[in-house]
């Protein structure tokens, strides 16, 4: 189970800080390619019900800076699981 968790932490540690990067790096000409991402949607569905009416859609942005800070995260998080455990 911890080692799950060190997993699910190191890579929201990695989307976040790359999603940080990307945008810092956007206004940098060299490194303005870390910021690039590709539109990833769904178009929104539309139902109006007599009762109700529901909406679903989806919208992202996932960097060039996020996903090398995702591989770094998924490489590294055994090592950082075996640095918890030592006592």
């Amino acid at each position: 189970m911890k080692k799950i968790l060190v997993y699910i932490a190191s890579i929201v540690v990695a989307l976040v800080l790359g999603g940080v990067i990307g945008n810092l790096c956007a206004e940098i000409a060299p490194l303005s390619w870390l910021d690039y991402a590709p539109p990833l949607h769904i178009d929104t569905r539309d139902w109006n019900w007599y009762i109700a009416d529901v909406t679903f859609g989806f919208q992202s942005k996932f960097n060039i800076a996020q996903l090398i800070l995702t591989i770094v995260a998924i490489f590294t998080a055994p090592k950082i699981n075996s640095l918890i455990g030592k006592k």
